[in-house]
Parts: C-alpha cells; sequence; structure tokens
C-alpha cells in the first residue's frame, strides 16, 4: 500500500470515527462515545497498539541484516518506542495516568485541588515529553528519515495541545472564571471532545510517520539485499 493510500485511510476513519461520535451525542442525544467506555477509545486504544507493531516492524527490518549486541545498536531504539506505544495503548484502555494520580494523593496525603487534581495531566505531558526525548537521544538513527519529520511534528503539535485542552477542562474552575455561566456547560462538553478528537489524530499522524519509516527502511534493506547478492555473482 502506497503511504498516500495509507494516510488517506487512516484520517478518512479517524474523521469519520469523530464524526459519527459527534453525531451521536449532540444531534440524537445518545452515548457519549468520548468517554472511557466508548469506541472512541477503542479507536485510541488500536491505533496505538498499530504504532506499537510498525515501530517493532521497523527494529526487525534494522536489525535483520546486522551482528553483535543489540543494545550497543542504535536501531534498539524503534523496540523501546514499541514497547512505549504498548504502555501507552494498556494506560489509553486502563486509564493508569489517572489511577496514578490517585495514587499520589494517597502517598502524600494531599488534599485534592483543582492544581492537584491535575497531575493526571502532567503525566501525559511528560510522555509527550519523554518522547521527543528518546528522539533526541538516538536522533542519528532517524536521520535517513528527514521527510518524515513533519508527520512527528503535527503528531506532537496536536498532543501538548490536547494536553492544553485537558488541563483547562479537568474540572470548570478556569472556564467559570472566564466564561458566563450560561455557556460553560455546553463549551465544557465541546472542548472535551475537541481534546479526545485531537488525541486520535495525534495518534493518526504518527502511525503514518512509522508506516513512511518501515516502508523506507524495507526499500533500503531490499537495495542492500540486491547489491549483496550482485557482489556475490
Amino acid at each position: 500500500m502506497t503511504l498516500r493510500l495509507a494516510s488517506f485511510l487512516i484520517l478518512f476513519w479517524n474523521s469519520l470515527a469523530v464524526s459519527t461520535a459527534l453525531v451521536i451525542y449532540h444531534v440524537y442525544d445518545g452515548k457519549d462515545h468520548f468517554g472511557e467506555s466508548g469506541f472512541i477509545t477503542l479507536l485510541s486504544t488500536f491505533q496505538l497498539l498499530a504504532i506499537a507493531w510498525l515501530s517493532d516492524k521497523i527494529f526487525q527490518a534494522r536489525t535483520a541484516q546486522r551482528k553483535g549486541s543489540l543494545w550497543r545498536n542504535k536501531s534498539i531504539v524503534w523496540q523501546i518506542i514499541s514497547w512505549g506505544f504498548v504502555f501507552l495503548a494498556a494506560d489509553e484502555f486502563l486509564s493508569i495516568h489517572e489511577v496514578t494520580d490517585l495514587f499520589i494523593h494517597d502517598i502524600f496525603n494531599l488534599q485534592e485541588t483543582g492544581l492537584t487534581d491535575r497531575i493526571d495531566d502532567l503525566l501525559v505531558a511528560l510522555y509527550g515529553v519523554v518522547g521527543i526525548g528518546v528522539l533526541v537521544a538516538y536522533r542519528d538513527e532517524l536521520k535517513p528519515y528527514k521527510k518524515v519529520f513533519p508527520l512527528f511534528s503535527y503528531g506532537f503539535l496536536l498532543l501538548f495541545i490536547m494536553v492544553g485542552l485537558d488541563t483547562l477542562t479537568n474540572e470548570k474552575d478556569l472556564l467559570k472564571a472566564l466564561l458566563n455561566s450560561n455557556q460553560v456547560d455546553t463549551i465544557y462538553t465541546w472542548l472535551i471532545h475537541l481534546e479526545d478528537s485531537l488525541k486520535i489524530f495525534a495518534e493518526a499522524y504518527f502511525m503514518m510517520a512509522f508506516y513512511a519509516i518501515l516502508k523506507q527502511t524495507k526499500h533500503i534493506q531490499a537495495k542492500l539485499g540486491r547489491q549483496q547478492l550482485a557482489s556475490q555473482l
């Protein structure tokens, strides 16, 4: 499958999912599928697992013709990323960061306030910072894939906008301070839905990036294989 077609399909099913969820809730007054038991969460979990699978495939392709210790090989970054996205999928499905928030409150005997209740938002932002840190640390491994960098940039941009919206909508206190009280509930709901929409579109851009890297890696490995075969003839 070409990158253009894959990108179209990824963006199409995300757009379809978001539109369907919005119509069900806002037009037909149905279930809020942006909630934890809705299909948007299931889609997000699936996409995170798909990214983990793609990264694992990149790792396998990058190490297929290499010898020596894997831990001394910079290609190990793809395996690290794969494990990271498996954790993110588990977090998405099980709300690990929210449970961690409650655990921190219990451990340090913190009284829940509008500020401390946003610890889980800080944890999500930390995931993004760690992700950028890993990419920077292994930047030499990523140099052959410079054409994909814009996709990563769009993904991280949407991620951090999502974190900002998540912080804003964690409680209604900030909205009440900024808006007319009659508008708060409506805007609050729309912002929550926008936040979750940005989340899955961020994942979509990451998925496109890893798919592009996998295709390029396979192309490079196939070319090297042909060159080695030609040299032996």
